[in-house]
């Protein structure tokens, strides 16, 4: 029997590729009150749309500077 895919089916396949692909879910927790100001204000200041954008970004910002660190 055939149904209509639902908003959270396509999220659902969309995680499914995500982690077939390497990727990797984060767990929850919680930030420090300084460190959930800051996060607020990379989002304000348009470092990145969203606080896993903010972590996408950092990550990979940090990723380069240790590369560029290395090749010194």
């Amino acid at each position: 029997m055939w149904r209509m895919r639902t908003p959270s089916d396509y999220v659902r396949t969309s995680n499914a590729r995500v982690l077939a692909a390497g990727g990797r879910r984060m767990p929850s927790g919680y930030l420090q009150p300084g460190d959930a100001r800051i996060l607020q204000e990379l989002i304000s200041a348009g470092y990145a749309p969203s606080p896993l954008a903010v972590i996408t970004s950092a990550l990979r910002d940090a990723h380069k500077k240790m590369i560029r660190a290395d090749k010194r």
